[in-house]
């Protein structure tokens, strides 16, 4: 890849890469291109999270990511051969890429690459159609292993609803998480748009009462004391009531929770959020819980209290219950479907040249 248009392309693609999902928009990756392979180097000081517990959510954002720039890359009339986590490499190589020339093909789902995005507004309570639900399933199918189970009844939406809105709380009693989510969020338009990465605030659908507020707790100090008087017990009800009133609640699932089987399911997860953004259909992540779920199976719920720890190994028997054909699989993604209006913003990326070396 020699030529300028050729270079073109590989930018294309890496954009690609960077328009993919990853846990509160950190993009933790860094591309070099060493004439040979397009490598995908893991930057684990822009994931450290105690939510990215032996780093799934990471390797769930790269098959993502990687879904995008093979997307690309066909389009372009490049075919990509993925060889994940090489052996006798860096720590922080997760894949390595070749490319070689191919008929141009373009998939349905390359005009959502850019239109994916994540909704937190109220969603309409009407049934998902058949059609999309069907494509969906058919979305997720082409990744081997993995499983889509589409909750649509009251009673369990009721259930997952209280289950994932336990994260709210957490959030705000637990130090890591707290400023974790804080690190992240851009309070200004100029702030946005410097950075090239997080979450501008205006994604978290606050209300402009609330928003003050959101800002006071963003002191330890004053989360601190909500939490020592109870208040925090009360964050999780209205985002509650917005879970429950979802067309559906979603549990992607894998089988095995090897590095591997974790980037499939990131794949399949991809092709899913692409589908429903084709689709028109609203799309939020709710993986709090499901995350810290990891923790406490992964890595026994290491940077958690004894007491977030119970509540958290107990939501994993309410997700058992709610979703029997879900046991024994490793939670790839909670999140919920819908109909809304656009989001009040999207987040921001960071600019090519950022991230892109050429040797």
């Amino acid at each position: 890849m020699t030529s300028q248009l050729e270079r073109v392309d590989l930018a294309a693609i890496v954009r690609a890469a960077l328009l993919a999902p990853s846990g509160d928009n950190c993009q933790p990756w860094r591309f070099v291109w060493d004439t040979t392979h397009l490598n995908v180097h893991f930057v684990p000081d822009r994931a450290e999270s105690l939510y990215d517990a032996a780093q799934a959510a990471s390797w769930i954002a790269l098959g993502a990511a990687l879904v995008n720039m093979r997307l690309t890359a066909q389009e372009l009339g490049w075919r990509m051969q993925i060889e994940l986590f090489p052996a006798n490499a860096a720590p922080d190589l997760a894949a390595r890429i070749s490319l070689e020339t191919t008929t141009p093909l373009r998939d349905p789902l390359c005009d959502a690459i850019t239109t994916r995005c994540v909704n937190r507004r109220p969603y309409a309570a009407s049934p998902l159609p058949d059609a999309v639900r069907d494509e969906l399933q058919a979305a997720v199918q082409r990744t081997p292993n993995t499983q889509l189970d589409l909750v649509e009844h009251a009673r369990e939406k009721s259930t997952l609803a209280r289950l994932a809105s336990l994260n709210e709380r957490l959030l705000f009693e637990n130090r890591p998480l707290h400023d974790g989510l804080y690190r992240w969020l851009r309070w200004t338009a100029a702030e946005s748009s410097h950075s090239g990465d997080g979450m501008p605030i205006e994604t978290l659908e606050l209300a402009p009462l609330e928003r003050p507020g959101f800002r006071l707790l963003g002191s330890w100090t004053v989360a601190r004391t909500a939490g020592l008087v109870g208040l925090t017990r009360a964050l999780p009800l209205r985002t509650r009531q917005i879970y429950r009133r979802s067309a559906a609640i979603g549990l992607l699932s894998v089988s095995g929770s090897a590095r591997e089987n974790i980037v499939a399911g990131g794949e399949a997860l991809q092709r899913l959020w692409l589908t429903c953004a084709r689709r028109h259909v609203a799309f939020q992540p709710i993986t709090g819980v499901v995350c810290l779920l990891w923790r406490c199976r992964l890595s026994g719920g290491d940077g958690l209290s004894p007491e977030h720890r119970r509540l958290i190994e107990a939501g994993g028997r309410t997700l058992d219950e709610a979703v029997p054909n879900s046991q024994g699989r490793m939670p790839i993604m909670l999140f919920r479907l819908g109909t809304a209006p656009a989001p009040s913003a999207r987040a921001p990326r960071r600019p090519v040249d950022t991230v892109l070396t050429c040797r």
